[in-house]
């Protein structure tokens, strides 16, 4: 058997990232522990979703030219997919909340999407599968 259990998300700010996620997304703080002297773990999810996890990476976790590779990836990776029941009330609700969206409620034929982003310019697609609302 296998599955997927976590997702890592590069962040700027843990802090900040987790005030995003939880706050205009409504997820879910999973974990958040110490990770030794500098560094911490946390994950957040979808709050009906106890799947998989993302993990909020900061630069800071690491030095040097690693710090600085990851430092450049922020914002430009991954690409989160969402099923949601009703993309329109999705997209209106988060639209509210101050996401911004470079693709409003659209139907694509394998259902009817919405692109929005997250605070590093991340792209988050809320996908509602044809047989919806």
């Amino acid at each position: 058997m296998m599955r997927m259990l976590r997702v890592t998300v590069r962040v700027e700010n843990q802090d900040e990232a987790l005030r995003f996620y939880t706050d205009k997304l409504g997820f879910e703080k999973r974990a958040d522990m110490p990770m030794g002297p500098k560094q911490r773990w946390i994950t957040v999810s979808p709050k009906d979703d106890h799947g998989v996890e993302m993990v909020l990476q900061p630069s800071d976790w690491f030095d040097g030219e690693e710090r600085r590779q990851h430092a450049a990836l922020v914002g430009k990776d991954p690409t989160l997919v969402f099923q949601v029941d009703d993309c329109r009330a999705t997209y209106d609700k988060l639209h509210q909340q101050g996401v911004k969206f470079s693709l409003p409620p659209t139907d694509r034929g394998y259902g009817i999407e919405a692109d929005g982003q997250d605070l590093y310019g991340n792209t988050l697609v809320f996908l509602q599968l044809p047989g919806g609302h």
